[in-house]
């Protein structure tokens, strides 16, 4: 009983606490509004609007303005009093512990107190616009009008500067001040609205009077004093030059009119204050006159390096002409004898083509020079530097070819001796082969040393005829020599094999009588050797039989021959 009664006790003691707890919390959070609502009541902006209401607004300004006053003066006069009436009946709610409810309120007002702030800032922020705007107004029509007196007094002072532009300029200038008091008058009137749609028109129409009146005098002056000067300059240069036989590229008499139609042009634009078309024509004809000087000078400088290098160039013709004429001789010369098989000939003769292109536009210089000729220098000079580089060539390639055709006496002179030596190999070959005795040859070999036979002879016939042909030569000469190794070859196989042959069927005489077998293999490598001439087939038929019954005998007898051979070669 003791223990329901004590927590009786502590629940009761909690729930109180609690109770007071919320009712002190709440207090708290409608004291905060309260003195919220005070703040927002007791606010600057009521004075900020009485300043407000002092500037002269009208139109789109003065509705603005009254709407924001009107928004503003309903929340404090309807609005904010509602609030403090419902905090009052919260505070009674809370003392009667009507806590959820009072909870919930108090959200409810959280919101509106939120747009209540809102809207006085707002409407600070408008006020402070309204006032900025005044303001900046009032700076920009003195900004305005200084600029609008500058203008006119450049023009005043300075009219001799704009030339056909003064009357566009004069124009467009009481266009500007008319929109300056239309301006100045909404200004007054305090419509900052429409003002400010005023004064981007006017900013715009000043902004572009004041690019022209910088921008023009230097036009004008361009097409009234310096490209005038500059024409009857170039027009002199040009009849000075042509006057000393000088040529041009370009067709000056057309280039000065066409420049002397865009300065017209230039006028017209400059008349009509069409300023984006007045520049591009001032720099088109900046640009055609820079050229027009440009290529006077070209053809000045052009000149005094053409007549600088001609002698040079002269001589290096000439001297491209003898060695061409050394080399045709020559090839002439070396034909008679010699097939030309890398088109030597023909590039030659092409090579003199070039070289009579070459002295026919030197011809065709001097003559104009002779004859007083105009001369257009600049192309004169570029044809000279690539003719130089040409003529290089041509004395390159004629050295390549002289070259070549020299060594073919040499080359010649090589073959007949290394025929000789064919000759010489061929009958040693015979010579060492008639030193054995031996019974015969094979159809297989004679036909083989016949047909090298037969390739010195072709050779020797090939150089001996009137005109030789060296490419082929050369070709025949590798053949022969690697057919006379491969013939040098089967006849040393025939010596050796022959030789080697014979001298074992004697060892074997030995073991005839005991081995019948030996006998036999004898018998077989003689009818091999005097039959068939299969030199090789009867040493190697004998060879194996004196192997079996004497092991390593044929090794034996081998490195005796091979042996004794060498020390009679030495």
């Amino acid at each position: 009983m003791t223990l329901v009664l004590s927590a009786i006790v502590i629940v009761a003691v909690v729930v109180y606490f609690s109770f007071f707890y919320l009712q002190r919390k709440n207090a708290s959070e409608i004291a905060v509004k309260k003195e919220q609502v005070n703040k927002l009541v007791e606010s600057s902006v009521h004075e900020e609007i009485l300043s407000t209401e002092k500037i002269k607004l009208s139109g789109e300004s003065l509705t603005q303005f009254e709407e924001t006053k009107q928004n503003y003066l309903y929340m404090v006069n309807h609005k904010l009093p509602q609030i403090s009436e419902h905090l009052t009946e919260l505070v009674d709610a809370n003392g009667h512990y009507r806590f959820f409810e009072v909870r919930r309120e108090l959200n409810l007002l959280n919101t509106k107190l939120e747009t209540a702030t809102k809207l006085e800032k707002e409407t600070k922020q408008n006020l402070q616009e309204f006032k900025k705007s005044n303001l900046e107004h009032q700076k920009r029509i003195k900004q305005l009008e200084q600029k609008y007196q500058n203008i006119r007094k450049t023009l005043l002072a300075k009219n001799f500067s704009y030339g056909p532009s003064i009357d566009k300029l004069e124009e467009d200038l009481a266009k500007i001040e008319k929109t300056f008091d239309s301006y100045s008058q909404t200004t007054k009137q305090g419509d900052y609205v429409k003002s400010t749609e005023i004064l981007k028109v006017l900013k715009k129409e000043t902004a572009l009077l004041e690019k022209a009146i910088k921008v023009i005098p230097s036009l004008y002056r361009s097409v009234k004093n310096v490209y005038p000067e500059q024409i009857t300059e170039i027009k002199e240069a040009y009849d000075k030059l042509s006057a000393t036989e000088y040529g041009f590229v370009t067709d000056f008499d057309k280039k000065i009119s066409d420049i002397q139609t865009l300065i017209a042009t230039n006028i017209v634009n400059l008349s009509e204050l069409a300023l984006d078309d007045g520049e591009q024509t001032d720099q088109k004809i900046d640009q055609e006159i820079n050229e027009a000087y440009d290529e006077l000078e070209s053809e000045l400088k052009a000149r005094s390096e053409v007549e600088v290098k001609i002698e040079t160039f002269k001589k290096f013709v000439a001297h491209a002409r003898k060695n061409q004429r050394e080399l045709l001789a020559e090839l002439d010369r070396l034909s008679q004898n010699y097939t030309f098989n890398h088109d030597e000939m023909e590039n030659a003769k092409q090579l003199d083509e070039d070289l009579k292109e070459i002295e026919q536009e030197l011809a065709n210089y001097q003559e104009k020079v002779d004859g007083k000729k105009p001369i257009v220098y600049s192309v004169l000079k570029e044809q000279q530097t690539k003719q130089i580089e040409t003529l290089k060539k041509i004395e390159e390639k004629q050295a390549k070819i002289g070259d070549s055709v020299q060594t073919l006496w040499n080359d010649e002179q090589e073959a007949h001796k290394a025929v000789r030596l064919f000759d010489f190999d061929i009958h040693s070959v015979k010579r060492d082969l008639e030193k054995l005795n031996l019974p015969g040859l094979s159809k297989e070999y004679l036909d083989y040393f016949y047909s090298v036979n037969a390739e010195i002879d072709d050779l020797a016939d090939k150089l001996n005829q009137v005109k030789i042909d060296m490419d082929e030569i050369t070709k025949l000469m590798i053949d022969t020599q690697s057919d006379l190794d491969v013939l040098t070859e089967k006849t040393n196989d025939i010596i050796d094999s022959a030789s080697l042959t014979e001298r074992l069927l004697q060892y074997a005489n030995r073991y005839r009588l005991r081995y019948p077998e030996v006998a036999q293999a004898s018998d077989e490598a003689y009818h091999l050797f005097n039959q068939n001439y299969d030199y090789a087939g009867s040493l190697e038929r004998i060879a194996t039989a004196i192997d079996k019954v004497e092991t390593g005998a044929y090794k034996k007898i081998e490195d005796e021959y091979y042996a004794s051979k060498t020390t009679t070669n030495k």
